[in-house]
């Protein structure tokens, strides 16, 4: 009740003093709340500018009413200079070259990267995430943005490649010299060497080779990573890769006694591929079943031919995969945490998560089927290339690796 309505109500009833008194007791209440009102609205304040994340409140008007310091970090603007200003016309996103207007992300829940331009064009990468408000028509709340700042972690992650690339590259040289040294070593030394010192120069042959192996995939996922794996698509046959991945691991499936097999039709057709990533492919998935195949299993390489790819699939008789880690098999450095890891003992959990990257730039997909104590299938196709589409189909290829910086050895 405000004052003058408390008089007008009290001053016919009551004597001079008793209404002096109650008026000075209503003057002291009213003191009491809105000093209770301004410490709240202080609290407030205080919580919103302790947020690291920017926060814009919108009314229906999608005028700005309130933004917090972390906002103003984020845009360049005060508070004081966009309170009571469209949005729109004060701060742009930008998702690539297309802009994201308000009626956009003010429609339910929003959630998306984008290119934020606030004070004299300065720019900012941030993840936007909005809300509506509802039930505040007579507050005149609309919509709260959240702007969580990606600049600072974009900056770490790209610190992390690059340290990530300098020392996978400063690695790579002195071991290309020790795997080549030891491959000359033993190819000299047989009959020469007591085959026990043999045997332990194989070892460590074997070790060098494997962490070669383990340095060239940190390159190609610092490569993925930058969007810069090379790809070199051309028109190709793919029966000689599919032979020479097999024949290559023969040998390691003879050391466990197991069973490699390749079936494949009469004639394949010629696909768009690399030769050199597609037996990177073959090579990780064959591998992989072998080394998850129990000794006197048995492994098998097929090819089916429709009127518009080539499936490939490695299906073997190991172990199988939990049906809960199936959907996280092609992340990066995911590994199962249960005997299937225990039964290589090796492997970095980059191996599938290359190979889709590989399979997925050659336009094709990849996928796995397993069970548990039931083997597994892993499985990817690949586009054919016909006689009368083959030039287009190139440049095609080619053009797309060229825009998306792929093609560059």
């Amino acid at each position: 009740m405000g004052i003058f309505s408390f008089l007008k109500k009290n001053s016919s009833n009551q004597s001079s003093d008793q209404l002096v008194q109650q008026l000075i007791e209503k003057i002291h209440s009213l003191q009491t709340e809105n000093a209770t009102l301004t410490t709240q609205s202080n609290k407030f304040n205080e919580i919103l500018s302790s947020i690291i994340d920017g926060i814009i409140v919108l009314d229906f008007n999608k005028n700005i009413i309130f933004a917090n310091k972390s906002s103003e970090e984020i845009t360049g603007y005060s508070q004081a200079e966009i309170t009571g200003k469209p949005l729109d016309q004060i701060i742009h996103f930008f998702s690539d070259t297309d802009e994201i207007l308000s009626k956009t992300y003010c429609q339910g829940s929003f959630n998306q990267s984008a290119r934020l331009i606030g004070k004299e064009g300065r720019q900012t990468r941030v993840n936007i995430m909005t809300a509506q408000i509802t039930g505040t028509a007579g507050m005149g709340l609309s919509c709260i943005l959240i702007l969580h700042d990606l600049s600072k972690e974009e900056e770490l992650e790209q610190m992390k490649l690059d340290f990530v690339s300098m020392a996978s590259h400063e690695l790579k040289t002195p071991l290309t010299s020790i795997v080549g040294y030891l491959s000359v070593f033993l190819d000299e030394s047989k009959g020469k060497v007591p085959d026990e010192s043999l045997g332990l120069v194989h070892k460590a042959f074997v070790a060098a080779q494997q962490l070669q192996t383990l340095i060239q995939n940190l390159l190609n996922v610092n490569k993925i990573e930058r969007e810069q794996l090379s790809v070199a698509p051309q028109p190709l046959d793919y029966l000689p890769i599919l032979q020479k991945g097999v024949e290559d691991l023969r040998n390691q499936a003879n050391q466990k006694n197991i069973i490699l097999e390749l079936i494949l039709p009469q004639s394949l057709p010629k696909i768009m591929g690399d030769p050199l990533r597609l037996g990177e492919v073959i090579t990780n998935l064959v591998a992989n079943a072998i080394n998850y195949t129990n000794a006197g299993g048995k492994v098998q390489v097929s090819a089916q031919v429709s009127p518009i790819e080539i499936q490939t699939t490695i299906a073997d008789s190991g172990i199988g995969i939990p049906k809960e880690a199936i959907g996280h098999l092609f992340n990066k450095f995911y590994r199962v945490a249960n005997q299937t890891q225990q039964s290589s003992g090796k492997g970095t959990g980059l191996g599938l998560y290359i190979s889709k990257s590989i399979i997925e730039k050659l336009h094709g997909k990849i996928w796995v089927e397993s069970e548990e104590g039931k083997g597994s299938r892993f499985s990817f196709t690949l586009p054919i290339v016909t006689q009368s589409s083959q030039a287009l189909n190139q440049d095609q290829y080619v053009s797309s690796a060229i825009q998306s910086g792929t093609l560059n050895y």
